[in-house]
């Protein structure tokens, strides 16, 4: 892995090259992947798309990405990480197939477990027919929205190779007709769409989205990415347009499900 630093006014695309997995943004760094050992060659060509690379890193796979076994029950859903399980998948079941590859959401992190398990006990299709997924990576939690009955889900990333990978995780379990993957980086994007809310950021990220007014809209919200550690600052900001409707943990990662306050106009 190569860790580059992209110029001031540099989009930093039509990035290539040998052995290329995929490349991960955290403006102002871009994090590129490959399967072999990187050449001068790459570098170089790197350089010509504006990347100074800044680091050179050797992982596994398994330590970036905390892999299932093939089949893992998280509440009443069943999620298959391979490919042969296609078939299996029925239009009416809460199977959800996620071929993760370099995004985040492969269904073993406590905070997506947390919110995968508030979002079968809170969700109700005849009032929350529409859902927003921010921060969607694998796509995994739209997934689940959708297999519960919403009737359209916008998932939203500004990382277009979490968005690549999303699309891709939604055409393996035929859902194209309720999930919608855009790449965006704001909920001014969307405009009023959206009943329910799936808030599971790492915490900079987190706060961010609570700094602004986009989220506040929502009748409901369920929250996660921070640590029970971070709950007290975290709920003095909900509960000024929310009311806590419950409170989960697991590991020391929290996860909480809000409804908007009556009182709010």
């Amino acid at each position: 892995m190569l860790e580059c630093l992209v110029k001031p006014g540099c989009e930093g695309g039509g990035v290539s090259g040998e052995g290329l997995v995929g490349c991960w943004r955290e403006p102002p760094y871009v994090y590129c992947f490959y399967d072999r050992k990187v050449t001068q060659l790459v570098v170089a060509h790197l350089a010509s798309k504006g990347f100074h690379v800044t680091g050179r890193y050797e992982i596994n796979y398994d330590q970036w990405q905390r892999l299932p076994p093939q089949c893992v029950t998280v509440g009443p859903f069943r999620i298959l990480c391979a490919s042969p399980f296609d078939n299996e998948l029925s239009a009416h079941s809460l199977d959800i197939i996620v071929q993760p590859g370099l995004v985040f959401g492969s269904g073993m992190h406590p905070t997506t477990q947390l919110c995968l398990n508030l979002l079968a006990r809170v969700f109700a299709p005849e009032s929350m027919k529409t859902v927003v997924d921010v921060g969607t990576g694998t796509g995994i939690l739209a997934l689940a929205a959708a297999r519960l009955g919403a009737q359209r889900v916008l998932a939203l990333d500004v990382n277009p190779l979490a968005t690549q990978e999303a699309a891709a995780n939604v055409r393996k379990n035929r859902l194209e007709h309720q999930v919608l993957v855009v790449t965006a980086n704001s909920l001014d994007a969307i405009g009023n769409f959206g009943e329910l809310l799936l808030l599971n950021l790492e915490w900079p990220n987190l706060r961010a989205v609570l700094r602004t007014d986009g989220w506040k809209r929502f009748p409901w919200v369920i929250c996660s990415g921070y640590l029970q550690s971070q709950t007290q600052p975290l709920e003095c900001v909900f509960l000024e347009t929310h009311t806590l409707h419950s409170h989960a943990v697991q590991e020391d990662w929290a996860a909480s499900f809000w409804t908007r306050s009556p009182s709010c106009p």
